[in-house]
């Protein structure tokens, strides 16, 4: 059982206020119910765009994952929003400035293509958040001990905090898609499982979704790793360097790709008050929207001014058009070629599979296989 203690915000009470303004949740101001979280995941999601343009349109390729430059970015000057890091950064402050007892742990992306391949983990590149309601908040159905998975930071993950309980289900954005929480171990642990007394220290968590990289359901009973995760605390010093690995290595997805996630109420739905939502998703040369039953490209892109464009319109993420030199000198490519796919001056494409690869750490590739999308989201 985990039990998290209080602990200080690293953001103030105005910090706060600002940010539940923005999210037009003012009103749950020192409420920290597991309603009230469940409106803040839902508020962020619709409100703070999942993204990595600065990396891209930015002269100094950096994404600033630091309490008070992720602020600056998303509240202050609502320019746009980050990565995992930046994302659950924010969000970690603001729900422990609330009352929420929790803390942050990492995990491993599972970038195998396939369903069926192995897991094939990457080194701890993903920020997950742990947390409990305070006891002043309980309902009388809850005993203070229950842990809920929060994530606002993977892209195209869950969208609710979900029960940390082994084998808990919790459905996803739109049938068939369901998450599931497993207990294991990782498959090159050297320490003996078998043994009562190791197996905590060999522990990890693993979310799983049941569905293809192409939204189609698996068969009955098969389940795909999208990530794996400890339970030992990681700290903001550490967020920061983990940051700076996922935004400077060359087989990054981010270094390779721009990609933006944002989601929005579904047909019919309100912002405040509804339960289901759509999302809107800009990866390579297209910006598509889906929601249950309804599958739509908003927009094709052909050139860095169609994708400059595309962010205003679609992300309200502004840059002048001569930002796009920064794409063009970090690349070393035409800018005709930097919409998702590196291709060398020769022209040769590197759309290979450590493309699909790096693509999976973002939750992302049902959107990069255009090809099948349309079919099986439609």
């Amino acid at each position: 059982m985990v039990v998290i203690k209080p602990t200080p915000s690293f953001y103030g009470d105005d910090q706060l206020s600002a940010y539940l303004s923005l999210l037009k949740l003012s009103a749950i101001k020192g409420q920290p119910s597991l309603a009230n979280l469940n409106s803040i995941v839902r508020a962020h999601l619709m409100t703070i765009p999942w993204e990595n343009t600065q990396m891209h349109y930015e002269a100094a390729g950096y994404m600033d994952v630091a309490p008070e430059a992720i602020y600056k970015r998303a509240v202050v000057e609502r320019a746009g929003g980050s990565y995992c890091f930046g994302q659950q950064t924010l969000m970690l402050g603001m729900l422990l400035a609330m009352g929420y007892r929790a803390y942050g742990c990492t995990g491993r992306v599972n970038t195998a293509p396939e369903a069926t391949d192995p897991v094939q983990f990457e080194a701890r590149a993903h920020l997950v958040l742990l947390v409990q309601i305070p006891n002043s908040q309980l309902t009388p159905s809850e005993t203070g001990n229950e842990t809920y998975v929060v994530d606002v930071g993977f892209g195209l993950g869950i969208v609710r905090p979900m029960l940390f309980k082994d084998g808990e289900e919790m459905s996803g954005l739109f049938p068939p898609e369901i998450h599931r929480l497993v207990k294991t171990y990782h498959p090159g642990s050297s320490l003996d499982t078998t043994d009562p007394s190791t197996q905590p220290f060999a522990e990890e968590w693993r979310l799983e979704i049941n569905t293809t990289r192409t939204g189609q359901e698996l068969p009955l009973g098969s389940w795909r790793t999208l990530y794996q995760f400890s339970l030992n605390q990681y700290y903001l010093e550490e967020f920061e360097w983990m940051s700076h690995m996922v935004q400077s290595h060359p087989k990054s997805f981010f270094w390779n790709n721009l990609a933006v996630v944002l989601y929005t109420p579904a047909s019919g739905e309100s912002t405040e008050g509804g339960t289901k939502m759509g999302v809107k998703v800009m990866m390579g040369p297209k910006i598509t929207y889906r929601e249950e039953g309804k599958y739509e490209i908003l927009r094709e892109m052909k050139n860095e001014a169609d994708r400059i464009a595309g962010l205003k319109e679609y992300f309200n993420i502004d840059y002048p058009l001569d930002a796009a030199v920064n794409v063009q000198n970090k690349h070393e490519l035409p800018l005709e070629g930097s919409l998702g796919r590196r291709t060398s001056a020769a022209g040769s494409s590197e759309r290979d599979s450590d493309y699909f690869r790096t693509a999976m750490r973002a939750g992302l590739a049902t959107i990069i296989l255009e090809d099948n999308v349309e079919s099986t989201l439609g």
